[in-house]
């Protein structure tokens, strides 16, 4: 009995190390020998590999939504048009490493400060970009009501006027009708998507909108900074576990 425990024991290991990507195994979306700018170059020299895997996860995705939308009617045509300018939107965040909570403030006031904290502001655009097209497929004013969405910013101290986060001009209007959310994502991902949604359209309206970070918001924003850490955290860990987000990346 001891004998076949062990022999089950090693190969439930060896099975975790066959599946598991390693930081070698990692690759990104791009041919790393024909990377142009300096966001590719520290992707593929990213030792740890996640950079290149949320790279990969992050073109997947939008390649795989863009496939899904029809070409031969209006509103989707329309979509796909949305679909291409929001990406358009995130490589120019990802390339000019535009990227406001990464940082305390009197870090951020520091000469060169982004030369620290670039991995992380790529890795921040890539979950964010990711967690806004999973929104972006569920997102209607009946389940904003159903989630309780907009109870979650009812208390907040300003008007939500930029009602989409970070890529507010990237509004992609029609994606929910086409229910693509279940083909890309498990269903135990959505309620961290849709929190941490709430949460950055606050923040952004805070901050963004009423141009807050200064120092009288020092300590507002600070909280924000490791606030938006946690929930980072949260989505990278639930993209990680997420079985249909590994099966656009082969896993």
């Amino acid at each position: 009995m001891q004998k076949i425990l062990i022999v089950l024991g090693v190969f439930l290991m060896l099975s975790i190390s066959a599946n598991a990507q390693s930081p070698q195994e990692a690759k990104p979306s791009f041919d790393c020998v024909k990377a142009t700018t300096k966001a590719e170059k520290i992707i593929y020299e990213d030792s740890s590999g996640e950079l290149q895997n949320l790279d990969r996860l992050y073109s997947k995705l939008y390649f795989s939504i863009l496939k899904s939308i029809p070409k031969d009617t209006k509103q989707g045509q329309e979509t796909r048009e949305q679909l291409k300018y929001f990406n358009k939107s995130v490589m120019q965040h990802r390339n000019i490493w535009s990227c406001y909570f990464v940082a305390p403030l009197k870090a951020r006031q520091q000469e060169n400060f982004e030369q620290h904290y670039l991995n992380y502001c790529i890795k921040q655009t890539y979950l964010e970009a990711i967690a806004t097209l999973g929104f972006k497929m569920i997102d209607t004013e009946a389940n904003r009501e159903k989630w309780g969405f907009n109870e979650k910013m009812e208390d907040f101290i300003v008007p939500i006027i930029n009602v989409n986060g970070v890529y507010d001009v990237a509004d992609i209007e029609f994606l929910p009708s086409y229910n693509l959310f279940s083909n890309f994502f498990e269903n135990t991902t959505k309620d961290i998507i849709i929190d941490f949604m709430a949460y950055s359209i606050m923040q952004w309206n805070y901050f963004l909108v009423d141009v807050r970070i200064n120092e009288a918001n020092e300590d507002v924003f600070d909280e924000a900074v490791e606030k938006y850490k946690i929930y980072y955290d949260k989505l990278y860990q639930a993209f990680t576990k997420d079985k249909k987000l590994n099966a656009l990346l082969g896993n």
